[in-house]
């Protein structure tokens, strides 16, 4: 029995993604860069204290390190099988994303885009994931094309765009 499963994960088509590792580090470089402008202008301009120097490089560390963590993490994050697409462990089934959109920064200093999954509850369109750009290692575009693509052949014809309904107990 367990060797039946284990054959039939093996069948599965499989495609994983981990993070983007160059977009991440070059953001860091980015504020690092911007963390520097700041510490010169707060420490030789204005004339900050001791202490408020030494907060504001705290703050200026945090921001430096806060895209650094996302390097730890060595499990892919985006993860499309023909059953359907799992985003950090959460999956849904082909039948029932409802649509993707992708948006793209106005600015793209610190934002490479978002790809938005959308799924239906109870009628309503609902935002199921909002996948940034450093959490897969390739363009947001080409993730959405496969993901188009993947949902045109494995989606099953008479649950297209099946909706979920959640019942709410009466209390």
């Amino acid at each position: 029995m367990i060797e039946l499963e284990a054959e039939q994960e093996k069948k599965i088509e499989k495609i994983e993604f981990g993070v983007n590792r160059r977009l991440i580090f070059s953001s860091c470089l980015l504020w690092a860069a911007l963390g520097l402008v700041i510490y010169v202008i707060f420490s030789h301009i204005k004339g900050v204290t001791g202490i408020e120097e030494i907060i504001l490089l705290i703050f200026i560390g945090l921001c430096i390190l806060r895209p650094l963590f996302r390097l730890t993490n060595l499990a892919p994050t985006v993860e499309l099988t023909e059953r359907g697409l799992a985003y950090r462990g959460d999956f849904k089934t082909w039948n029932e994303i409802k649509e993707t959109e992708l948006k793209k920064p106005a600015i793209k200093l610190f934002s490479q885009g978002r790809l938005k999954i959308m799924t239906a509850i109870n009628g309503r369109t609902e935002l199921a994931w909002d996948i940034v750009a450093a959490d897969v290692s390739i363009s947001l575009e080409e993730l959405e094309e496969l993901i188009q693509t993947m949902r045109e052949t494995y989606t099953d014809d008479e649950t297209v765009g099946a909706e979920i309904f959640i019942d709410k107990k009466k209390f």
